[in-house]
């Protein structure tokens, strides 16, 4: 096999087996976009679990212990169907690193059986409406950097999209006329939806500060590369931004169950919040936004009462 790692990093870095990981899923898995890029967001988070002070990994060092006693840490906050996702995810990074030669025998089986039954485990929580504000407060809207992170934060948190959709928006897909975006989505369908005053803002006011670039991509990487951003580089940008305001590292998936929670609150019911995200079913819908009973109950309208019901 030839290998496929990219020349431009050291070899075993994190970001060198990122970008060799998503080269493999591509040339000898045929993964589409969207799977490859939550394939990848998944192994960045295992590799980064792995990785020494110079993000770097050893990965000829592993063994079946090691690689189970992490993959058991990494998946345990999650719901049934997101950890049966990431197992699939560590088994396609530990296949690669194989048949690449980072590792000296096929550690995939290590990663065990996860059962996924639907509809069971707990939904990550949304970022309430202060840590939204003291999130989007602390990127620095001095530089090029906290400007394009915090347009990415508000394109997240507003239109609910996932990582791999917002590192794939072009220029082409802003109609400023009209007043919509379009987004290609998991499914490889085409979603278009609404262009709100504030994201267009923030859109604007990192396009008109990104370098010359041409790539039609809307969000560029800005370390001395003229790349568009990847899915994981957006999802890694969030745990930076989040871990900057003080929030602890939060997922970029975390952002679209905030949408979800600000649909509900604003009065809105599941139809609107599975329009917006872009869900094929209602069951998926009802799944995605069954948020935590507590922020449920300040939805609910209090129980009429008859007249004539007895009292205490």
């Amino acid at each position: 096999m030839v290998p496929i790692t990219g020349d431009e990093t050291p070899r075993g870095s994190v970001e060198a087996l990122l970008e060799g990981f998503e080269r493999y899923l591509t040339a000898h898995r045929n993964v589409r976009l969207s799977t490859r890029a939550c394939y990848a967001r998944h192994a960045d988070a295992f590799l980064t679990g792995l990785a020494g002070p110079d993000v770097r990994v050893e990965l000829s060092r592993l063994d079946a212990v090691t690689v189970r006693d992490h993959v058991s840490v990494l998946i345990a906050p999650y719901a049934p169907q997101t950890k049966k996702l990431m197992a699939t995810s560590f088994r396609g990074l530990l296949r690669f690193a194989w048949l690449e030669g980072h590792t000296s025998t096929d550690l995939t089986g290590a990663v065990g059986p996860v059962s996924a039954p639907r509809g069971i485990g707990p939904r990550p929580r949304p970022l309430s409406g202060e840590e939204m504000c003291l999130l989007l407060d602390a990127q620095d809207l001095t530089t090029l950097t906290g400007i394009r992170d915090y347009a990415v934060l508000v394109v997240l948190s507003r239109l609910g999209l996932r990582a791999s959709e917002v590192a794939g928006l072009l220029l082409d897909d802003l109609d400023w006329e009209a007043g919509t975006l379009t987004a290609r989505i998991k499914g490889e369908a085409v979603h278009r939806l609404p262009l709100p005053h504030d994201v267009g803002a923030a859109i604007v006011g990192y396009l008109s500060r990104r370098p010359d670039s041409y790539h039609r991509e809307i969000f560029l990487k800005l370390q001395g590369r003229d790349e568009p951003m990847t899915g994981w580089a957006v999802s890694a940008l969030v745990a930076r931004a989040t871990a900057r305001a003080g929030l602890g590292t939060v997922h970029a998936h975390r952002l679209r169950h905030t949408t979800a929670r600000a649909v509900l609150e604003a009065g809105g019911g599941m139809g609107e919040v599975g329009e917006l995200l872009g869900h094929r079913s209602e069951e998926v819908t009802r799944m995605y936004a069954s948020l935590d009973l507590v922020a449920l109950r300040g939805l609910a309208r209090p129980w009429p009462v008859s007249a004539g019901a007895c009292h205490d």
